[in-house]
C-alpha cells in the first residue's frame, strides 16, 4: 500500500530529469481514439446526419439535459495536437489534480466542464446502478431501455451500430442506442473502440431526465485519463480517455485570451 501511495504522489515529469523527458519513448500510436472522427471511415451512415434526424424531436431536451453543445460539437473532428498534450502532461501533478504550471496550479472544474461543454454541474448522479434515485413505487422510468444487451453486443461495433440503430422504429429506443454511441464513441472512448453496455443505464437516464449531473462524472473521468497517462514511465498517450476533452479544456485555460 504504502508504494502505491508513493507511486501516486510521484512528482510531475517535468521536475524527475531529462530522462522522463525523453519524448521518442512516448506512447502515442494509439492517440487518435482518444480524438475520434465525427464519422466512421467507411460507414454508409453518417453520425452527422443521425444527429439531425433527432434534432428536431430531441433538441429541446437536450438543451435542458445539459447536453445539446457536446452532442452538436462531435460533428466536428478535433485535430489533436500531440505537442501541446505531451508538453501539458509533463506538469500534470496526480497528488493534487493539478497542472503545476511555473504561474501557478491549474486544473479543469465543474464549471469548466458546463462552459465549455455545456455539462450540468450537479443534479442527479451518475449511478452504477442505474436506479438514479428514483424512490420505489413513486417514481417510474417512462421509457424503459428494451433492446437487449445482446443484440446491442452483437451489433457493437461502430459502424454496424449505426447501420442497424439509426433506422430503429421506436424513436425512444432509437434515441437511447443514440445517446448509447454517442457516450461509447465520444465522451467515454474505451479500448476496444465499440458500443459497450457499461453506459446503458446512463443513456436510458439521459433519455428520461433532463437532471442528470453528468459533468462530475466527465470531470472524474479526465483526471483517471490524467493518472494514468502520466503513471507510465514516462507517458502513455495510448490510454484509452477523452484526450479531445483534454485539449480542449487547455485551450480554453492557457488561450481563451487570444481567441
Amino acid at each position: 500500500m504504502a508504494e502505491l501511495v508513493k507511486k501516486d504522489a510521484e512528482a510531475p515529469l517535468c521536475y524527475q530529469g531529462n530522462s522522463a523527458l525523453s519524448s521518442y519513448s512516448w506512447v502515442s500510436k494509439n492517440l487518435s481514439r482518444s480524438f475520434p472522427s465525427s464519422e466512421v471511415r467507411n460507414s454508409p451512415v453518417k453520425w452527422a446526419d443521425w444527429i439531425d434526424k433527432l434534432l428536431p424531436k430531441f433538441g429541446a431536451h437536450w438543451r435542458r439535459a445539459g447536453i445539446y453543445d457536446a452532442i452538436l460539437l462531435s460533428k466536428q473532428s478535433i485535430n489533436r495536437d500531440e505537442n501541446l498534450l505531451a508538453a501539458a502532461l509533463c506538469f500534470w501533478n496526480s497528488a493534487s489534480n493539478t497542472f503545476d504550471f511555473c504561474v501557478g496550479p491549474m486544473a479543469p472544474t465543474l464549471l469548466d466542464m458546463a462552459q465549455i461543454f455545456g455539462f450540468r454541474p450537479h443534479g442527479r448522479p451518475v449511478d452504477a446502478v442505474g436506479d438514479y434515485h428514483r424512490r420505489r413505487n413513486q417514481e417510474k422510468l417512462a421509457k424503459p431501455f428494451t433492446v437487449s444487451p445482446a443484440t446491442i453486443n452483437q451489433n457493437c461495433s461502430f459502424s454496424v451500430f449505426l447501420r442497424k440503430f439509426s433506422v430503429e422504429k421506436d424513436k425512444d429506443q432509437q434515441h437511447m442506442l443514440f445517446l448509447l454511441y454517442w457516450l461509447n464513441r465520444f465522451v467515454f472512448p474505451n479500448r476496444s473502440s465499440a458500443v459497450l453496455l457499461e453506459y446503458r443505464h446512463l443513456a436510458e437516464a439521459l433519455h428520461n431526465h433532463t437532471d442528470v449531473g453528468l459533468g462530475p462524472s466527465v470531470l472524474a473521468h479526465l483526471f483517471k485519463n490524467l493518472h494514468t497517462a502520466t503513471m507510465e514511465n514516462p507517458l502513455n498517450l495510448s490510454a484509452p480517455g477523452s484526450f479531445w476533452m483534454i485539449q480542449a479544456v487547455l485551450a480554453f485555460l492557457c488561450f481563451a485570451e487570444l481567441a
